[in-house]
């Protein structure tokens, strides 16, 4: 029997979920701290620890002595601390793509959303207000439109597929080149990152923070795109300059913004983002379906008991 202890959120909608994985598998016993933070005592038999939000830092690794594994329940690693789990013999998972189209889909809804301003829409319709012209000049096709992806992993190739249903042109950039079969398949073309935003109607980022990405996105890459452009961020904060972006988007120099992450979240308050024109905001609910959220729950639990049983489990990143 595997002693595996959550550390993440305690919505009930999620631990009802994560009960129902554990429910339909015996070799596991589940525990969830009853306090914000786990105790000594619920450390003390912790074999896995399902990572959800939040540090795993050394001083609490050493609280839990069995532990040998931390599974992340997404592909971000965010607050592990990778070098104290080495000492200490622990692998660190995570399960890159199980999130990919729940992402995808949030980015295509946010990218429609802000083409066809629908929250002013949805909002005067409510106060009764008729005014279907009040956004005519500034709404826009996504057919023909130039679309340019940062990251073209998982998440990135499911959107440019979608993307491409509704007959846009596709352009990407990444550090690591997809083959030219997977290009040609998609309907893609890579190109270098100036030549990339250069005219594009739609950017889209799905890439992690790193050293390279952070800032990578400011006012001079704003200053490329089209002025109807639509610049969404489902990735990380910090890749893009929010006040640079707020700017353009105050200016009209950039038409919206379909944003799923921002700096210092989940305190946002006070975030230019917040007061700008044409932007969708959501709080970091990329992946939280239904589907998603069984999905991952399902493959973190498979591998932490393929360790369990000997064997090496899957996506081992540290």
């Amino acid at each position: 029997m595997s002693t595996v202890i959550w550390i993440g959120e305690k919505d009930r909608q999620v631990l009802d979920i994560l009960d129902e994985a554990f429910a339909a598998e015996p070799r596991a016993t589940l525990v969830i701290p009853a306090g914000d933070s786990p105790t000594d005592t619920e450390l003390a038999e912790a074999e896995a620890i399902l990572n959800g939000a939040g540090t795993i830092s050394a001083e609490l690794m050493d609280r839990a002595p069995k532990l040998r594994i931390i599974q992340r329940v997404g592909a971000g690693t965010d607050g592990i601390d990778f070098a104290a789990a080495a000492e200490r013999d622990v692998l660190v998972a995570n399960l890159p793509g199980a999130n990919s189209v729940a992402v995808a889909e949030l980015a295509m809804a946010s990218l429609l959303a802000c083409a066809r301003h629908l929250p002013g829409l949805d909002a005067n319709t409510r106060r009764g207000e008729w005014t279907p012209n009040e956004w005519l000049d500034q709404s826009y096709e996504l057919a023909g439109r130039k679309a340019a992806i940062i990251g073209l992993g998982h998440i990135g190739q499911l959107l440019a597929r979608r993307m491409k249903a509704f007959d846009m042109t596709l352009a990407y950039y990444d550090v690591f080149r997809q083959p030219e079969e997977v290009e040609r398949e998609i309907g893609i073309e890579y190109t270098e990152l100036a030549e990339l935003l250069a005219g594009a109607d739609v950017l889209s980022i799905h890439v992690p923070l790193t050293a390279d990405t952070r800032g990578m996105i400011g006012a001079e890459q704003l200053a490329l795109m089209s002025d109807t452009a639509i610049v969404l961020n489902m990735s990380r904060p910090g890749i893009v300059d929010e006040s640079a972006l707020a700017e353009a988007l105050r200016a009209g120099t950039i038409a919206g913004a379909g944003f799923d992450v921002f700096s210092g979240e989940p305190d946002i308050a006070g975030n230019p983002l917040l007061d700008a024109p044409n932007v969708v905001a959501t709080p970091h609910a990329g992946a939280q379906t239904r589907d998603t959220v069984k999905r991952v729950f399902t493959k973190a639990l498979a591998n932490v008991l393929t360790l369990a049983e000997g064997e090496t489990p899957q996506h081992v990143i540290g």
